[in-house]
């Protein structure tokens, strides 16, 4: 294909031969524009842009194709090659349309200088995504010294607005292409940015790779932010351990966050902080210990203490104890006078003070009496973020102290030391699954059994007599086990069914998972499927004709429209009055016959059986035995538009309604004219 030649009113002059440009001949007038050969030309390094849309793109190569190349590509000479700085874009769409050159400006620039100009004209583009925007925001900072200040300058953006683009940076590249794709939006996307990568990829892969109901991806921004934190962090400043070390550590969310205020921020490294935290418990228990010698350590029953702590202390030679325990009392704050707006104010604070010394010291000296007495025993609660000091009454019934050894006290702490070492095996092996692949072999008849273990949970209750677990609401996991043993072919097609009828149901809209459930409902329920199909579409047809039937009353017509319909409304001819139309005659040369009255002399819009006697003797002198018109002239003159087809009639006189006797008069005439 010829190339068109676009370019000459781009040079101002009009060229005599294109000749492409050479290696030889590189260094060019800057502000000259020339055709260089696509074969000699590379992209830049600097180019941002990582996303491309491919529609647009085509569009492009098809415009090309039509009008060659409006606006020329900017290069710079690169060794024996040229490197696009402005207009990749446009080569890659010439590459597509088959052209050989593409008209360009050759100019020197520097690599700074070129990945500078780079990056401000892609800013510029109306369709750059947040990404792509914060690549580009990055690499002037990196490269070419800005600051954020001068992105907020340069660009007339926010501060927030900057800084939110370039915490986007921070995002692996399976979260940055469902942003691009606009599959998640903006907030999530910044949210994920303050988490590291393996939280990212985990998120990624739990909660966002799949497109369904229990997908994060419709969440609201801040629902998101709860999940994620609750589930993948922890926020440090619920902690007592010393946090220096945590301040430049990677795992800390403040340094992907720019908008961290100075607060702690959160840990994702939930094994290193379970670790601290264990290390501080320890430290600080035994504290508490060695200053109350009496002492024991505790855990209130059913708490979530760590199990890392109650390790950690069980390991240094501790015996920890399952019981409830009640908060010792504590000091009241003494008020300082520079608090306070008055000294009335501060008098009263004062005074309230001294009160509520009194209470905690008599309520402290009562405790220390019953400690000394056998009555009360102190115990530090590890089951908190923070060791404290508690006690409790011993009862009077001559129970032993706690902190005495008994053959009950020893079975129950060895029973829990043993749930301890489960519950930590298990947070162990979870974690080593979920960040490992499992080995690639044959699946077992243990790993099916397990399979529908887990399907039998969203087994319908319909299908319960199948398995002999009718008039129950739920099924237990010890049932479920119990079931799984002995499953018959009937059984295994209802556990898979119910599972896949669950699974697929979890959707709306027009999406892959709805057509994939129509498919496995056709199968089993092809009449049924069709008569929802029919109901449904002939409901939408029906919704369909009335919003057409507004938007036409609601449509604006042109004038033509409005002339057209005038006419209509007009002329109305019913199938009865057509077939008593005359022949069409053939058409005459003259292209304006739309204008030619139908029935010239007559009123407007008067019909045939209302002709005035005075103008009906007229007719009857045109017509009569076909004689030919009173005024033959008409005929010689050359301009056939002024010629009435029905002289003698009313214009838009219906033909139905020419009387018999008269009808016979004017198709003589009609075919004199004609000829």
């Amino acid at each position: 294909m010829k190339q068109k030649n676009s370019n000459k009113k781009q040079t101002g002059k009009e060229k005599t031969q294109e000749t492409p440009v050479t290696a030889e001949m590189k260094q060019a007038s800057p502000e000259v524009i020339q055709n260089i050969e696509l074969s000699m030309i590379v992209c830049s390094p600097f180019n941002p842009r990582k996303y491309r849309n491919e529609e647009e793109l085509e569009e492009l190569t098809q415009s090309i194709v039509n009008f060659g190349i409006i606006q020329p590509v900017t290069l710079r000479v690169k060794g024996e090659t040229y490197e696009i700085v402005c207009g990749e874009r446009r080569y890659r769409s010439s590459l597509k349309a088959g052209t050989s050159t593409i008209p360009a400006i050759v100019k020197n620039y520097s690599d700074e200088e070129a990945m500078e100009i780079t990056i401000l004209e892609n800013l510029q583009r109306r369709d750059i995504n947040p990404v792509e925007e914060a690549l580009s925001f990055g690499k002037l900072m990196e490269v070419r010294g800005y600051f954020i200040e001068d992105l907020v300058k340069q660009f007339g953006k926010t501060d927030k607005y900057i800084r939110s683009r370039l915490q986007l940076r921070n995002l692996v590249d399976e979260v940055a292409e469902l942003l691009v794709e606009e599959e998640i939006t903006l907030g999530i996307a910044l949210e994920l940015a303050r988490f590291c990568p393996d939280i990212q990829k985990n998120v990624y892969r739990e909660h966002l790779s799949a497109d369904d109901s229990y997908s994060w991806k419709r969440l609201q921004t801040k629902d998101f932010r709860k999940m994620i934190e609750k589930g993948y962090s922890a926020d440090l400043s619920n902690y007592e351990f010393d946090k220096s070390d945590c301040i430049g550590c990677r795992s800390n969310s403040s340094i992907c966050d720019l908008f961290a205020d100075g607060n702690c921020g959160l840990c994702q490294n939930m094994e290193c902080l379970r670790y601290k935290q264990a290390e501080y418990m320890a430290a600080e228990a035994t504290k508490l210990l060695k200053e109350r010698k009496n002492a024991a350590i505790c855990v209130a029953p059913e708490s979530f203490a760590s199990a890392e702590v109650v390790n950690n202390l069980v390991d240094t030679g501790h015996e920890i104890y399952e019981m409830s325990a009640s908060r010792l009392p504590s000091e009241p704050e003494k008020p300082v006078a520079e608090n306070y707006a008055s000294e009335t104010e501060y008098l009263e604070a004062e005074k309230s003070y001294q009160i509520s010394f009194e209470r905690y010291n008599i309520h402290a000296a009562q405790i220390e009496a019953m400690v000394e007495q056998g009555k009360a025993q102190l115990l530090v609660d590890v089951s908190k973020r923070k060791p404290e000091l508690c006690y409790r009454v011993i009862p009077e019934t001559g129970t032993e102290p706690q902190n005495e050894d008994t053959i009950e006290k020893l079975r129950s702490q060895d029973r829990r030391n043993r749930e301890l070492a489960f519950e930590k095996g298990i947070e162990e092996v979870t974690r080593y699954l979920r960040n490992n692949a499992v080995p690639t072999k044959a699946f077992s008849p243990r790993e099916q059994e397990l399979l529908y273990f887990i399907m039998l949970s969203f087994l319908r209750k319909k299908n319960y007599k199948k398995f002999g677990m009718e008039g129950k609401n739920t099924l237990s996991d010890e049932e479920k086990a119990e079931m799984i043993q002995y499953i018959s072919i009937e059984q295994e097609n209802a556990i898979r069914r119910d599972f896949i009828i669950h699974y697929l149901s979890q959707t709306s809209g027009n999406s892959l998972k709805s057509g994939l459930l129509l498919e496995f409902a056709t199968m089993h329920f092809p009449d049924k499927v069709a008569q929802i199909k029919e109901q449904c579409n002939e409901t939408y047809k029906k919704k369909h004709e009335r919003i057409e039937e507004r938007i036409r009353e609601l449509q604006p017509f042109t004038d033509k429209e409005k002339a057209n319909a005038a006419i209509a409304e007009a002329i109305v001819v019913n199938e009865e009055q057509m077939e008593n139309l005359p022949a069409n005659p053939e058409p005459f040369d003259d292209p304006d016959m739309d204008d030619v009255p139908l029935y010239p002399e007559l009123p407007e819009h008067a019909r045939i059986g209302e002709i005035p006697k005075e103008e009906e003797e007229i007719a009857e002198v045109v017509t009569v035995n076909g004689e030919q018109p009173a005024d033959p002239e008409t005929l010689d003159n050359p301009d056939m538009d002024d010629i009435p087809l029905y002289p003698g009639l009313p214009e838009h006189a219906s033909i139905g309604e020419i009387p018999e006797e008269e009808e016979e008069a004017f198709d003589t005439v009609y075919e004199e004219m004609a000829a």
